[in-house]
C-alpha cells in the first residue's frame, strides 16, 4: 500500500503544471488532495478529471485566503497531512528594468506564500506528530541568471526556509523537503530562452516520493532534478 493512501493533501499552483502533475500523482497513490490557486476554472477542471477532490480558489501570498484554504481543508478531507508549495510566477527584466512592484509580487507568491501556508498547516502537524512539507524551488534557487534576480532571489530563499523549517519540525515528527527541477515544459518556461528538458509528471514523481517515501534522516535537503 501506498504511504500516501488515505492521507489528505495541499498542492498549491494545482492548476497547472507541476502542480496539476502533483496532484495527478497524490491522488494515483490514494491521497485526497485540495488544489488551491487564483484561477478557479483550471482547479475545477483538476476536481472534474479525478485529479483533485476539492478546488478552493485564492492566492498564497493573501493571509485571509491561506486561513480559508486550510479551514476548507480540513473541513471537507479533514487535516492536513502533506503541503506541496507549488506556486510560482516570473517576471523577467534586468535589475535596472524591473519595477519594485513586479520584485515584490515574485517574493510574495514564490516565497512568502510558502511560508503563510506552513505556518497554517504546522501547528496540526506538530500535535499529530506527523506531516510532510514539499517545496517546489528551482534550478535557479542554486544558480544565478539573468533578467530574473526576483525569481532566483525567491528560489534562493524558500531553499532557506526549507532548511529552517526541517530544524525546527525535525523533533515534532514532521519533514520538509525542496525539490528543484530544472527546465520543466511548463507556461512560465516559455518566458525564457531556455528549451524543456523534463515533464511536470517526472517532477510531480519526485514530488511524491519526497511527500510519502523519503525517509526521515533526508529532511532539509534539496533534491535536485536537473543534470
Amino acid at each position: 500500500m501506498s504511504a500516501l493512501a488515505g492521507k489528505t493533501a495541499v498542492v498549491t499552483g494545482g492548476g497547472r503544471g507541476i502542480g496539476l502533475a502533483t496532484a495527478r500523482a497524490l491522488t494515483a497513490l490514494g491521497a485526497r488532495v485540495t488544489v488551491f490557486a487564483r484561477t478557479a476554472r483550471e482547479l475545477e477542471a483538476a476536481v472534474q478529471e479525478g485529479a483533485a477532490a476539492l478546488a478552493v480558489a485564492g492566492d498564497v501570498s493573501r493571509e485571509e485566503d491561506v486561513a480559508r484554504l486550510a479551514a476548507r481543508h480540513e473541513g471537507a478531507l479533514g487535516p492536513c497531512d502533506v503541503l506541496v508549495n507549488c506556486a510560482g510566477i516570473l517576471e523577467r527584466g534586468l535589475v535596472e528594468e524591473l519595477s519594485p512592484a513586479a520584485w515584490r509580487a515574485q517574493l510574495e507568491v514564490n516565497l512568502t506564500g510558502a511560508f503563510l501556508c506552513a505556518r497554517a498547516v504546522v501547528p496540526g502537524m506538530k500535535r499529530r506528530r506527523a506531516g510532510r512539507i514539499v517545496n517546489v524551488a528551482s534550478i535557479s534557487g542554486t544558480i544565478g541568471g539573468d533578467r530574473a534576480s526576483a525569481y532566483h532571489a525567491s528560489k534562493w530563499g524558500l531553499v532557506g526556509l526549507t532548511k529552517c523549517l526541517a530544524e525546527e519540525l525535525r523533533e515534532h515528527g514532521v519533514q520538509c523537503l525542496a525539490v528543484s527541477p530544472g527546465s520543466v515544459d511548463t507556461d512560465m518556461l516559455k518566458q525564457t530562452p531556455f528549451p524543456p528538458q523534463l515533464r511536470p509528471e517526472e517532477v510531480a514523481k519526485v514530488i511524491a516520493w519526497c511527500a510519502g517515501e523519503a525517509p526521515a534522516g533526508m529532511t532539509g535537503a534539496n533534491v535536485e532534478v536537473f543534470g
